[in-house]
């Protein structure tokens, strides 16, 4: 009903039929641990069928709360990002009457927990038969009735009705699908086998209708890196990116905000240089970090390696001392270790760092936007006559429940009317610290023409289900992946004269972006472009999230899977390879392509 409700499926046969295929489908270890037992009743028997029950109920229950973050199934990467202070900081941030809530809901789902009766007449003999025989029975049923009906229309000529039918066909396999089995997959999956082996690919050399296919999509596969023209004094770079933000956060994009929630943040919008269109190109934070620091659109291990090219060491490489700030706890995903590896930064200071330079206050997911912005002032104050890089990596922003560090009597009216909605609240929050940073720049002669900050974030959020969420609207924050801010403010605006914010960009242009404000020329293992210099008609953004690969552009929308094969025109083959040769070129530079 959850899943019905929130992709407004329809109540058709074919939806009933769904939702029965995946009761069966969700249920089928229970039945065939309630068959054992009747079969066999002793203590292990019982103890299996017990634990069958408990386990179906605790994944589906959890499925279901994930679903209402994130419209989807439970999948690997929840676990991938599982851990003490993840834990730590949803149980502080959520409302303990909710988690009150799921304990004792959860705790009488147990008590509905029966142990049958043994049967031993003749029904029960090849009751596992059966129980197998109706799912599979069930299932081909409903595979039948949900793929026959679309091609029945088309025949009848009600092709738009068709169209619409297999669309909804994509969501009413969400009901089918039993949600422990997805779970044993994505555990199962090895989510690097197509990129591990990064020693054993080839650049494969693109054929004539390739190359002539993704030039209709803007993409020039013999494009090099364009000259730079000249280095423009930046000498203090700061790169605030925001957790979880979109943006259609703001008002000035989406009406929905009041306008006292974003107030200050709409002037830069206004007043600054500016993408309306810049797009995550992968998520959560690390493959979002991996995106903007690394030029790539596909995440995968082999990236961390000794002689990696990464944004900050080509700034360093030009003189720039390089700095990210955390908010969270460096033992998270074991970051210390990751991110240095990864990206390359000179310092990474995190949580631990801040607590013992003496802050205090952190709470679940780590210090709060006022600290982090409060630091990396003292940073920039330590360094008035050096060349430095910061990124502060925010967390206030998190989705579920961000944070709000204001009391109710400090928030406008129009934020607190709203039925206590703590996403406008959180983003009042990142408002209100960010119009305080750089007022405290101003103060302490910080912002001077020398000096650039970007405002963007990581990636954007899940599309939640949850009522909060929803009022904020429903276009384009359901995107995945969707668009995020990308605000470039200095007292020099010189680099952006040619700049168009109606350029579709993403975050592989990142990195090629900000080397070429500073005169920088971009490494050829770099997927991005340089979007200062790309007219609006050639924009586009590139985005690979698991195994799907995202093409937005003004004209067109491409969405299509790595790995399938199925159903792909010759455009999305075409894509696809342009994608994965920019990851083979990552490892192994401008070297002639060869055949596999």
């Amino acid at each position: 009903m959850i899943i019905i409700n929130s992709l407004n499926l329809n109540f058709s046969i074919i939806t009933i039929m769904s939702v029965l295929t995946g009761v069966i489908n969700n249920v089928i270890f229970v039945l065939l641990a309630g068959y054992l037992y009747t079969k066999r009743n002793n203590i292990l028997s019982k103890t299996v069928y017990f634990l069958s029950y408990f386990f179906t109920i605790l994944i589906f229950y959890s499925d279901t709360i994930y679903f209402f973050v994130t419209s989807t199934h439970i999948e690997k990467v929840l676990f991938d990002n599982l851990n003490n202070y993840s834990i730590t900081g949803v149980l502080y941030t959520t409302d303990k009457m909710v988690i009150l809530g799921i304990l004792i809901s959860f705790f009488f789902l147990m008590l509905l927990f029966r142990a049958p009766n043994m049967m031993h007449n003749l029904h029960t003999k090849n009751a596992g038969i059966l129980i197998i025989t109706m799912c599979i029975l069930a299932n081909l049923v409903n595979f039948a009735t949900a793929h026959v009906y679309p091609k029945a229309l088309k025949e009848e000529g009600f092709d738009e009705e068709a169209e619409i039918e297999t669309s909804r066909n994509l969501s009413r396999y969400l009901l089918t699908e039993s949600v422990t089995v997805n779970l044993m997959r994505e555990f199962l999956r090895n989510d690097d086998r197509h990129v591990t082996a990064s020693n054993q690919l080839y650049r494969v050399a693109f054929s004539k209708q390739e190359t002539e296919l993704l030039s209709e999509l803007g993409i020039d596969v013999n494009e090099k890196s364009a000259s730079t023209q000249k280095a423009f004094p930046y000498e203090k770079v700061i790169v605030i990116v925001a957790e979880s933000f979109h943006r259609d956060y703001l008002h000035h994009y989406n009406p929905r905000i009041p306008t006292e929630t974003t107030q200050f943040l709409d002037g830069l919008v206004a007043q600054y240089p500016h993408s309306d269109h810049y797009y995550t190109s992968n998520k959560p934070t690390t493959q979002g970090l991996n995106s903007m620091f690394l030029s790539q659109s596909i995440y995968s291990d082999d990236q961390s390696f000794e002689n990696n090219v990464t944004l900050f060491k080509a700034l360093e490489s030009n003189g720039y001392d390089t700095v990210f700030l955390e908010a969270t706890s460096q033992y998270y995903n074991d970051e210390f270790r990751a991110y240095k590896k990864r990206f390359g930064m000179h310092t990474y200071r995190a949580k631990e760092d801040l607590e013992r330079q003496g802050y205090t206050g952190s709470s679940g997911w780590g210090f709060h936007n006022d600290v982090m912005y409060e630091e990396t002032i003292k940073i920039l104050e330590q360094n008035r006559n050096n060349k430095i890089f910061i990124a502060t990596k925010t967390i206030d922003s998190h989705q579920p429940f961000p944070y709000c560090g204001l009391s109710e009597r400090d928030i406008p009216a129009n934020i607190t009317e709203q039925d206590k909605n703590v996403y406008l609240k959180g983003i009042y929050w990142e408002n209100i610290t960010l119009k305080k940073f750089f007022h405290d720049l101003e103060e302490r002669n910080l912002m001077d023409d020398k000096t650039l900050i970007v405002i963007t974030s990581d990636h954007n959020p899940h599309p939640s289900q949850n009522d909060n969420y929803k009022r904020l609207g429903q276009d384009d924050l359901r995107l995945s992946p969707a668009p995020i801010p990308l605000i470039f403010v200095s007292k020099n605006l010189q680099p952006f004269d040619n700049f168009s914010s109606a350029t579709f960009t993403s975050q592989i242009d990142f990195a090629p972006t900000l080397l070429g404000i500073l005169g920088i020329p971009a490494p050829p293992e770099f997927s991005g472009r340089n979007i200062i210099t790309i007219p609006e008609d050639q924009g586009y953004a590139i985005g690979c999230v698991g195994e799907t690969i995202y093409y937005w552009s003004k004209d067109h929308q491409i969405t299509t899977d790595m790995y399938s094969g199925k159903n792909q025109n010759d455009s999305e083959k075409a894509l696809i390879h342009w994608v994965q040769d920019s990851y083979v070129k990552y490892f192994h530079g401008n070297s002639s392509n060869k055949q596999q």
